[in-house]
This record gives structure tokens, C-alpha cells and sequence, in this order.
């Protein structure tokens, strides 16, 4: 018996400990069967036992080539015929002389086979343990008797039941082996010793034993009836057994192979990471080549053996390998059967690599190559929690970044210039940030940092907002990006959710402060935020009908009537309580911009003015000027021309003229150009609302199709007291004059500011020193009157 594979990485103590007790069992017989040799010893004994040698290692070593495996779906237990050997001698020399034999014959040929040493050490101790086994049965079978005046184990008097002792005996043999055997790879596999036990084959197993061992008895008595070289004669049946049992072995090895590549098929594609499928690959190797020596590894196999390699991914090659067999039939097998697994293990590692690429991209950004939303919020889950349990919540801080003028380099330059930026963006976080930290991309202009134990807030914040000034050429441009930052911090209670939402919020507050800045999370923000969400929602909610317009006189300085009117939305907000007063275009535009509900409202008002344009236009008695505010996001909507297009018709049918207010910031866009010509060709007048608060850029004014800017009240508030505030205006006109652009001065409310304004040949005004924005019907009053008369008049 023998055990030739299933052996670990790394063997248990309790193998360990185990195979030792029998090896050193195993050397106290060998030194008792010297011990034995030496004082019973007589004449010729000595040449009796080199005549045993002679005789018992060519046959173990030709009994040993043609071993029975037990197990079809591993080679943990095999049966070697070498009993036989045993037997003979028995019968053809005295006990110790046969035993000191059997013990010198089974080392040798043990060791020397192509197995691990743990097993060759293994296989030659438990043979060496049979031979007293086998003694012992004999001697307790009293099957043998006193032969000139010396003991012989077996009487060889050729009679029934000595031939059924010796047999009783053998299988005694076979049942401590086996036993012993299964016990041991038991304990390396840590399998149940049941299982190692119940194989079909142990049965057929014992039979073939028993029958090797009747041709050493046999061999026995026909060297005692008539010759020594007669009994070489029964080579010819034990050759014959031996061929029969190796075609026995060749289909239980077709079988076992077999079985294992089913199994190993099926255990491979079970796997999820690349590290176990390469443990699972070089246990079924093992188990496919019948060998604990096979290995799956990253050198290629040597001279002594036969290897296969398996494209593992991302260019890694590995290498199935397994001892080269003396026996070329079993080589080739060999090396088919590993050809078979390889080529299974390779569809696994292809499939695990699917599914880790699969897996990466759904938690990464596929513009920047950061972690996306999934990924950081798994990471935060986790930091979260480690953060609970070391007592350091308050040090686990989150930052939400939002990219100040990103929209801009999209709208100008293109997607791809947007990917570029938002890669350098964030290239230059990753390197800011190091040790612990997690910057992802939560999606388009929107990062996250995560900072498991923060100390220094504000040294954080002020590296990070450095990182998101960019600035960089495009196209000729030199665009320069900042970002605004909300962060919060974990206190007890907050999950992963409430820690984003805070920061969001913040992050809020810092854009609508200014940018370029951060804001740490408060409570009340969050309430803000919220009273900010109900009015979006009521705005999505609201009729058109609810958006009312109020008209302000545009007064000419030096005659005082009033030219024209511009229309300024209030919404009247009805929230159930009856009575609410009007809300102001403060205090919900720019949320109707983020909504992008801004749309709905702005058509509502330019159909309002169209149809209010008539009746304004016969109170007044001549043409006037209606100015309409006209927001960023109406511009970039696909038939706001058409809108704009209707609208001037209907005021030019009544003899009034429209314009259409917008900010500076429009100038700046690349796509701004030709949208502006196309509202130019309607026929309306197009005005910069708020100059000298953005870009203010002469090169725009020259190339844009304005017919008037209007300069911003913080400039007029200041004309009667600062020197440098009326230099300015004073500037202004003047350049609008230049260009012959009409000129309206905003927010004027005194006298003084309005002699100064005319005195600089200033040609309009606007403010509340003429009149507040009215309803439509006190319109009609001020325009009956054709001037508007100061209110401190």
C-alpha cells in the first residue's frame, strides 16, 4: 500500500505528527529484525539472506511498477503487490532472515521511487511494518512448525487449511496497510477517515492481494517439493497478473482522469478571483495527474517533466507541470490530461478576467480613471464604519467639489476638451491628496474626496482648491477653471447618504457665495436646501398664469418721458394660505435656471409682452421700447428663435419694439455668435443687462449684434460720492457713444444722481426716482402723462 498525491500546501501538524510516529515505528522494527538476524544467526544463514536479496528486490522492484490505485478521483491510496515477496520468503528462509530481508528490500526500492519524499518515506515505514504483521497472523494461525530443529513461519505441508491460514493472514496484511494508509491521507487532506475507507476498490483490492500472495506461497512449496529454479517459473503467472492489473490500472486511470476534469471543469468556473482559481487549478492538476508534485507556477517545466501553459490574463502565463513519467504511454497521458485542464483553466481565467473588468468599470470613471459613485460610496460604507468603531467619527471628512465655468468649456470647445479637463482635474486632486484618501467622480463636473482621519481641515480645503484652479490652453485660449468645495464632517447617526447630501448642500452654498471657496456643513443649511427643493418643486408645479409681469419706465434724461418699459416677472405664489404676497425674480430665477423650469416662465413672459404691447403702445400714443430679461438656458433651447421670431411680430404689429436683456456672460461662449446673429435677424434689439460686472470685453461689443448695454446700479449708486464711480460711468457712456450704442443707467434713486448722469450725456435712466415696477393698468396712468415725474418731486 502507498499514498501518492492529494497532499497539501502545507501539511498539518497532525500529518506530521502522525507519518513521524510511523516512520519511527518503522525504524524500531528494522533495528529489532537486525537485533533478531544477529543472535539467531547460524551457519549459512548469511548466504540463505543474500540469496533472499538476490531474489526479493528484482521482484519488488518489478511488483512495484504495477501499482492499483483504490480511488478513481484521486491517487490518495494505491495497492503495491509486493506481499508476495514477503510470503515467499517466509516459506524459504527462518522468520528473522526473511524479515531482515523484506526489511532491506523495501527501503530501497521505497525510496527510490518518483514520488514526493513524504510518501516514498511513508510507503517504505508502513512496508516495513507488514512484515512483523504478517509474522504475527502466521504465528497466530499456528501455521507454521519446527523444521531441522529450526522454526519455519509456514509448515508448507500443502494442506487446505494452511493455504486458507496464509490467506487469512495476507488479507490481515492488506486490512493494517490499508488502514493505515487511508488514516494517513486522511489526516493531510483533512477528510473524514469514512471516506477515505469507502472506496468500490477495496474489495477487488484485497482479492488481488490475496492472490499475489497464494503465488508466493505457491512459489514456496514448489521450491520445497522440487527446486529453487523451478519456482522462477511462477514469474510467468505473476507477470501475467501484473499485465492484468496494469490494464485494471490504465482504465481506473482513463476513469479517474476523466472524473477529475468533470470536477475540475465544474470547480474552476466556481471561482470569482484569480488568486483561488490558481489554487483550484493546482489541487484538480494534482488530482488529474495522479501526483502531489504537479504545480500550477510562473517557471516554465524542466527536463524531468512535462508542462502545459495557461494564459492566465493581462499577460500572464502559468504553467500546469507534473513529474515526466518513465512509462511513455502514461507520459502521454499525462500530458493530455493537463493539455485538457489547461484549456479548462484558461475559459475560467477568462471568464474571471470578463467579469473583473466588468466588475472595475461599473465602480470607475471611464473619462478620468477615478472611482466612480458606486466605488466611493462602498469605500465610504466601509471607512464609515471603521471610523464608528476606533471612536473617530468627528476626523472622517467628506468634500463635495463642483467645477466653477465647466459648463462654458463644454459649450465652447466640445465634449472632448470637457474630457481633457476633467482628467487634468482630476490628475492634479489624486497627486494633492495622498495616504488613505479617496478622490472619485460622481459624474459630470462633480468630484468627491474622502479622508478617513483629517486633522486640518482648512490646510485640506485651501491645497484642494488650489488643485482646481486649472488653467489651461484650448484653441487659443487660456481657460482658467476654480471650483467651490462643501464639506462634512460624520457625527453618530450619519450613513453614507446623509454625509453625501451634506457636503452637496454645502457645496451649494459656496457657489451661490461667490465659488472659488468652501463651506462647511451646518444644520440650517440643510434646511435652506430644503426650502430651496420645495420651491423647485412648487415651480414645476405652478400654471403659467401665475407668473405676472410689472413694467418700469425707461426715462430719456433730457426730456423725461418715457421711451420705453421693461417687464420684470413676479410670481404669485400660492401656497394655500390666501394672500401671499408676490414673489420678486430674486428669489426664484435662479432656481428656475437650475430646474431649467426658466423656460416655461420666459415664454410666458414674452407672451405676455406681446399681447400687453398694444394696448401700452395706444395709452402711450407712440412707439416704446419693451425690454424683456432673457436667461442663459432660454438661448441654448432649440426653438427659442421661433419663440422670439413670434414675439416680435406681435410688437412690431402695434408699433413697439422688443429687446432682449442678457448678461455679459453670454458674449463669451464660441456658439453665442451665431445664436445672437439668428435673434438679430428676427428683428429684435439686442441689450447687455449689468455692464461692467462681468467680462465688460470692448472686443465682444464690436463683434456681437448689441444695440445697447445697460451699466449696473452698483456703479450709479456710488456717482455723487466716490470720484472713481463716476470716472467710470463717465467712461462708459462715452464708449457706448463710441460704438453707437444706446446707453441706460440703472438703479438711479436721486435727483443728484440724475443731473449727473445728463450732465455726462448719459441718454437713459432707469430706477425707482421714476417709478417702481407696476401692474400693467398703473402703466397706463404714467404713460397718459407721457413723462415720469421724480418721485421726490
Amino acid at each position: 500500500m502507498s499514498v501518492s498525491s492529494g497532499v497539501r500546501d502545507r501539511r498539518p501538524v497532525a500529518s506530521v505528527v502522525f507519518d513521524g510516529a510511523v516512520a519511527g515505528l518503522a525504524l524500531v522494527v528494522a533495528a529489532v529484525a537486525v537485533w533478531w538476524f544477529v543472535v539467531d544467526a547460524q551457519s549459512g544463514d548469511l548466504r540463505r539472506l543474500g540469496t533472499c536479496l538476490l531474489i526479493g528486490l528484482p521482484l519488488m522492484q518489478l511488483l512495484t511498477r504495477f501499482p492499483f490505485p483504490l480511488s478513481v478521483s484521486h491517487a490518495g491510496v494505491e495497492i503495491q503487490f509486493d506481499v508476495g515477496v514477503l510470503v515467499f520468503l517466509l516459506c524459504f528462509a527462518p522468520p528473522a532472515t526473511a524479515l531482515l530481508a523484506w526489511v532491506l528490500c523495501s527501503v530501497p526500492t521505497n525510496l527510490l521511487q518518483q514520488k514526493s519524499w513524504v510518501s516514498r518515506t511513508f510507503n517504505a515505514s508502513i512496508n516495513v511494518l507488514v512484515g512483523p504483521v504478517l509474522l504475527g497472523m502466521l504465528a497466530l494461525l499456528d501455521a507454521g512448525q519446527v523444521v531441522d530443529g529450526r522454526y519455519r513461519a509456514v509448515a508448507l505441508d500443502a494442506g487446505l487449511l494452511e493455504a486458507l491460514c496464509v490467506g487469512a493472514a495476507v488479507l490481515a496484511v492488506f486490512a493494517v496497510d490499508f488502514g493505515v494508509s487511508a488514516l494517513s491521507v486522511a489526516v493531510q487532506q483533512r477528510t473524514s477517515l469514512r471516506s477515505e475507507l469507502a472506496h468500490p476498490g477495496a474489495w477487488l483490492g484485497a482479492g488481488a492481494t490475496i492472490a499475489v500472495g497464494g503465488l508466493g506461497y505457491l512459489g514456496g512449496l514448489v521450491e520445497e517439493e522440487l527446486h529453487t529454479v523451478a519456482a522462477a517459473l511462477l514469474v510467468i503467472p505473476l507477470l501475467v497478473t501484473m499485465y492484468a492489473t496494469r490494464t485494471m490500472r490504465t482504465t481506473r486511470d482513463v476513469a479517474r482522469r476523466t472524473e477529475a476534469l468533470f470536477e475540475a471543469a465544474t470547480a474552476l468556473h466556481t471561482q470569482g478571483r484569480r488568486a483561488d482559481l490558481a489554487r483550484a487549478l493546482q489541487k484538480h492538476a494534482r488530482m488529474v495527474a495522479g501526483t502531489p508534485s504537479a504545480m500550477v507556477r510562473s517557471v516554465r517545466p524542466g527536463d524531468d517533466e512535462i508542462g502545459v501553459p495557461v494564459v492566465a490574463g493581462d499577460g500572464v502565463v502559468l504553467y500546469v507541470t507534473a513529474p515526466r513519467h518513465r512509462d511513455p504511454q502514461q507520459r502521454l497521458a499525462d500530458q493530455r490530461a493537463l493539455e485538457a485542464l489547461a484549456s479548462v483553466g484558461e475559459a475560467a481565467f477568462f471568464r474571471v478576467s470578463a467579469s473583473e473588468e466588468m466588475h472595475g468599470l461599473a465602480r470607475r470613471d471611464v473619462v478620468t480613471g477615478l472611482p466612480n459613485r458606486l466605488q466611493f460610496s462602498e469605500r465610504l460604507a466601509v471607512e464609515l464604519e471603521r471610523a464608528r468603531d476606533a471612536g473617530r467619527l468627528e476626523r472622517l471628512v467628506v468634500l463635495y467639489l463642483d467645477l466653477d465655468g465647466f459648463k462654458g468649456v463644454n459649450d465652447r470647445f466640445g465634449h472632448e476638451a470637457g474630457d481633457e479637463l476633467l482628467r487634468l482635474v482630476g490628475t492634479r486632486l489624486r497627486d494633492t491628496l495622498r495616504g488613505g484618501s479617496t478622490v472619485a467622480r460622481l459624474g459630470g463636473d462633480e468630484f468627491a474626496v474622502l479622508l478617513p482621519d483629517c486633522n486640518d481641515v482648512d490646510g485640506l480645503c485651501r491645497r484642494v482648491l488650489m488643485a482646481l484652479r486649472v488653467e489651461v490652453r484650448m484653441r487659443g485660449h487660456v481657460l482658467r477653471v476654480q471650483g467651490s468645495i462643501g464639506l462634512s464632517r460624520a457625527h453618530p447617526g450619519d450613513d453614507v447618504g446623509m454625509l453625501l447630501r451634506k457636503a452637496d448642500t454645502a457645496m451649494y452654498r459656496a457657489k451661490a457665495t461667490g465659488k472659488n471657496r468652501w463651506v462647511e456643513f451646518r444644520p440650517e443649511l440643510l434646511e435652506e436646501e430644503i426650502a430651496r427643493l420645495q420651491v423647485i418643486e412648487d415651480l414645476q408645479q405652478t400654471p403659467a398664469e401665475a407668473f405676472v409681469v410689472h413694467y418700469q419706465p425707461i426715462v430719456d434724461l433730457p426730456t423725461g418721458d418715457v421711451v420705453g418699459l421693461e417687464a420684470l416677472v413676479r410670481w404669485r405664489r400660492d401656497r394655500g394660505r390666501g394672500g401671499q404676497p408676490l414673489v420678486g425674480p430674486d428669489e426664484f430665477i435662479g432656481l428656475a435656471e437650475r430646474s431649467g423650469t426658466v423656460i416655461a416662465i420666459g415664454d410666458a413672459v414674452l407672451r405676455t409682452v406681446a399681447r400687453d404691447a398694444e394696448q401700452l403702445q395706444r395709452h402711450a400714443g407712440r412707439p416704446l421700447d419693451l425690454m424683456v430679461n432673457v436667461s442663459p438656458v432660454q438661448l441654448r433651447h432649440a426653438d427659442f428663435t421661433e419663440r422670439v421670431a413670434a414675439a416680435v411680430r406681435q410688437t412690431a404689429a402695434s408699433g413697439c419694439r422688443l429687446h432682449l436683456e442678457m448678461t455679459e456672460s453670454v458674449m463669451i461662449e464660441d456658439d453665442s455668435a451665431s445664436s445672437l446673429r439668428d435673434l438679430a435677424e428676427t428683428g429684435a434689439l439686442l441689450t447687455i443687462d449689468d455692464f461692467g460686472t462681468g467680462f465688460s470685453s470692448l472686443g465682444y461689443l464690436r463683434h456681437r449684434p448689441f444695440s445697447s448695454f445697460k451699466i449696473d446700479r452698483s456703479f450709479v449708486r456710488d456717482i455723487a460720492t466716490e470720484p472713481t464711480a463716476r470716472a467710470l460711468v463717465e467712461g462708459m457712456v462715452k464708449m457706448g457713444q463710441a460704438l453707437d450704442l444706446a446707453v441706460v443707467a440703472e438703479g438711479v434713486e436721486h435727483v443728484e444722481q440724475a443731473e449727473i448722469l445728463r450732465g455726462m450725456g448719459c441718454p437713459l435712466a432707469q430706477g425707482y426716482l421714476y417709478c417702481a415696477p407696476v401692474p400693467v393698468e398703473e402703466v397706463h396712468e404714467l404713460l397718459l402723462g407721457r413723462r415720469a415725474r421724480p418721485l421726490s418731486a
